[in-house]
């Protein structure tokens, strides 16, 4: 054998030690200091993103039109916040700078979630090529509208004193949420005391913190549990930048076989099913409301069937 050949080691190196790997899985969410690269990135972003929201509403539409209710371009929450979505590259003049701090900004933050995704499965004895079609076109940002996936990346302007979240769980893989300023609290059942006054929300600062989403939770049968989490007011404002890998539904047909269950289910299908058993938390009030009371008649409906 040549001395200068080396066989590739068969995944990538752990990112996560294993009780970083307990701690996510058991309580669903995870402080970690991402790679440099990363972080240089974020600082970029962060920076366009601020110009961009000082801008003028009908500026920041037309740039980015709204569009798919929340899940793309420039959307407003009136008393609340402001974002903008970006699920593909955009090109022009006024968007050019953003749309590319973005895209790059993505392509490590996909990376970063891949890696810690595959030490859960490690640990899990889930075989990492499962993964090869659930990610197709997720792990860098699609150059068109047409070539798009759930997956997203979204800029976050919370107003002061008012901008919030209500409690909730992500619907996708995992979620990377990196924030200027406190606001964001996870529910952490580990804290025994605070569980036992019914009070566990602890606020993670400005830390780095990863989410387990429902798909990840409804495909490990529960060994690994969706992070609830919440954003409150902050007297100063609070910009954020979340990343939200999210399955790709390129491939409709998913061997539940690797996950422990002998069967076979379309993606699309699950992941519509997955999103219609939550409000969008970022939606407009009238409409989240309309999306609770919905939910609420459709969980009486099924209680009284069973």
């Amino acid at each position: 054998m040549n001395p200068d050949y080396f066989i590739p080691p068969p995944q990538p190196p752990p990112i996560l030690d294993g009780n970083q790997v307990l701690h996510l899985a058991q309580t669903g969410y995870l402080q970690l200091q991402p790679p440099s690269n990363l972080l240089a990135c974020l600082q970029d972003l962060l920076e366009l993103d601020r110009e961009f929201f000082e801008q003028s509403t009908s500026s920041k539409e037309i740039q980015f039109p709204t569009a798919e209710g929340t899940e793309l371009g420039y959307y407003q929450v009136e008393n609340e916040k402001q974002y903008v979505t970006f699920r593909h590259q955009y090109s022009g003049d006024s968007t050019s700078a953003l749309s590319l701090a973005a895209s790059k900004f993505w392509k490590f933050a996909a990376s970063f979630l891949y890696r810690i995704l595959c030490d859960l499965s490690t640990a899990l004895d889930i075989p990492l090529s499962v993964w090869d079609p659930l990610l197709d076109g997720c792990l860098s940002m699609p150059a068109s509208r047409s070539e798009t996936t759930p997956t997203l990346l979204r800029l976050f302007d919370y107003l002061p004193g008012a901008g919030a979240a209500e409690k909730h769980t992500d619907t996708g893989f995992l979620t990377l949420c990196i924030g200027t300023s406190p606001g964001l609290q996870v529910w952490n059942p580990s804290d025994p005391a605070a569980m036992n006054i019914g009070d566990a929300w602890m606020d993670v600062g400005t830390q780095p913190t990863v989410l387990v989403g429902k798909t990840l939770q409804w495909l490990s049968a529960g060994r690994v549990i969706a992070g609830l989490h919440r954003v409150v007011p902050n007297v100063d404002g609070r910009q954020s930048v979340v990343f939200a890998l999210r399955p790709s539904l390129r491939h409709p047909r998913l061997d539940l076989e690797p996950f422990g269950e002998p069967s076979v289910v379309d993606v699309g299908d699950v992941w519509k099913e997955i999103r219609g058993s939550v409000f969008n938390v970022n939606a407009q009030t009238n409409i989240r409301d309309e999306q609770k009371r919905m939910l609420k008649a459709k969980q009486d409906i099924e209680q009284g069937s069973g």
